[in-house]
């Protein structure tokens, strides 16, 4: 064994020289560590942290903040395109009926002013007829009292025998001309006449008289006035 001793001093030299060695490092190290440590503190502090605090699952549910709150126009949901569809179909529904109320208003507005123009029309073409009755009845009143002096100069007796000759609806005509503008004479020519045809055409008189009662009536005194 005494020539192993060499060796173990060697190895225990060497051993010592490697820890000294190994001693110079580190504090060569730490002095660098605190000469960064100025300028920059707690450069490594997060790193101490990381390993201290055990690390945070990340949230998997969380969705993506582009998909969550600002609704775009083109990412509408399918209640809100139907609702949408729905008020732009009622809109088309409005307008077109609105369209065919203007279109019924214009053809109304036309028919108003068609038919006023014919009632102004009829309004002009009554008036008309009334100025020309008004004339025909001015003639006719004319014609019937030119008649009328004729017999009221005739002797009562010839007027009397002419007048039982006329046809029902001259001789009333007649009659009631002379016996509202020559009363007197009239009654004359009536006391020539024969009893029983004076009595017939005073009836007569006396209905022509009272207001008519029917349309027949109606008529048949106009065409005797207009004969």
């Amino acid at each position: 064994m005494p020539g192993l001793r060499p060796l173990a001093v060697i190895a225990i030299l060497l051993a010592a020289m490697f820890a000294l060695k190994s001693v110079s490092l580190a504090d060569s190290a730490v002095a660098l560590m605190n000469t960064q440590g100025g300028d920059e503190p707690q450069v490594l502090a997060p790193r101490a942290e990381a390993v201290d605090q055990p690390a945070a699952a990340p949230p998997a549910a969380t969705p993506a903040p582009a998909f969550e709150a600002e609704p775009d126009e083109f990412n509408v949901t399918r209640s809100q395109f139907q609702l949408c569809e729905l008020v732009e179909n009622r809109r088309v529904e409005l307008d077109m009926r609105e369209d065919e109320l203007d279109t019924r208003e214009a053809l109304l507005e036309v028919a108003e002013r068609r038919i006023e123009a014919r009632i102004a029309r009829m309004e002009a073409l009554e008036t008309s007829l009334e100025t020309l009755l008004g004339t025909l009845e001015t003639e006719r009143e004319r014609r019937v009292g030119e008649i009328v002096s004729v017999y009221a100069q005739l002797e009562p007796e010839n007027a009397a025998a002419i007048m039982s000759r006329m046809d029902e609806d001259t001789l009333v005509l007649l009659a009631e001309s002379l016996q509202r503008d020559q009363a007197r004479r009239y009654a004359a020519i009536l006391a020539e006449m024969d009893p029983g045809f004076a009595a017939e055409l005073t009836l007569r008189l006396r209905s022509r008289a009272n207001p008519p009662e029917t349309q027949t009536e109606v008529e048949a005194r106009l065409a005797g006035r207009d004969s």
